[in-house]
């Protein structure tokens, strides 16, 4: 099942039932094609349920009707901001949070900035990346085998 809005790029959101119901599920929001799928195939690497967003409808929508243990969320995109996810999440989904991922917006609206869970520069460091989430997401510890 695939959503996206009117006005948004073919390929803007993806939304697929997550494959392992006992992964945490994690919505990549970034409005660049390849860093989102870079991010999402990652996660997926790395034992996480994804669902991806190419901007801030796309994610609404999504929010709407699932409910992620994290959104990773870039500032800068079409349609609807990073700045509108992190205000949407607060007002409609206040116990999920949200990492932002930017380049150079960071700063710009402290007021709505103090929303965010955590934050992580563009570029970035792929062991940064998955701290960052491995710290915002409790996962039990795998069971060792007898």
């Amino acid at each position: 099942m695939s959503v996206r809005h009117a006005g948004a790029a073919a390929g803007a959101a993806t939304f697929e039932p997550p494959d392992d119901s006992s992964a945490p599920l994690v919505l990549v929001v970034d409005d660049t094609r390849e860093i989102r799928e870079w991010m999402a195939s990652f996660l997926r690497h790395h034992g996480y349920s994804v669902l991806e967003a190419g901007d801030g409808l796309a994610a609404q929508s999504i929010l709407q009707a699932e409910s992620p243990a994290l959104v990773i969320c870039d500032l800068e995109m079409p349609l609807s901001d990073g700045w509108e996810v992190l205000t949407y999440c607060h007002h409609h989904c206040p116990a999920t949070p949200v990492v932002v991922v930017s380049g150079s917006s960071w700063g710009r609206r402290p007021g709505i900035e103090r929303w965010a869970a955590g934050f992580i520069a563009k570029p970035f460091r792929a062991f940064r990346f998955l701290e960052e989430v491995e710290h915002h997401i409790s996962r039990p510890a795998p069971r060792r085998p007898h």
